[in-house]
């Protein structure tokens, strides 16, 4: 039987290369549906940048993000995760 996953995951990748650092974060549909909201916000602040080509979307409605900031990319995913949790 196939792990539900209820909360996001979040990695910070860093390119071999150039090392820049690039945030990922799997949005499960359960999280989705909870605090659609919040996510939409989140998603729609200057400081959190990503282009169509940086989404990843999934049939059963979740989907994956990469995504750059100019702060740290675990602040912005902390923020992310806080605001969930007053809503």
């Amino acid at each position: 039987m196939a792990e539900v996953i209820s909360q996001p995951q979040f990695q910070i990748l860093t390119h071999t290369k150039t090392g820049v650092k690039t945030g990922r974060i799997y949005f499960p549909a359960l999280f989705l549906a909870d605090y659609h909201t919040v996510i939409t916000q989140w998603l729609q602040r200057p400081d959190i940048v990503f282009s169509e080509m940086d989404i990843k979307l999934y049939a059963d409605g979740s989907f994956r993000l990469y995504f750059r900031t100019r702060d740290s990319l675990e602040t912005q995913y902390l923020q992310l995760t806080a605001s969930c949790k007053l809503d």
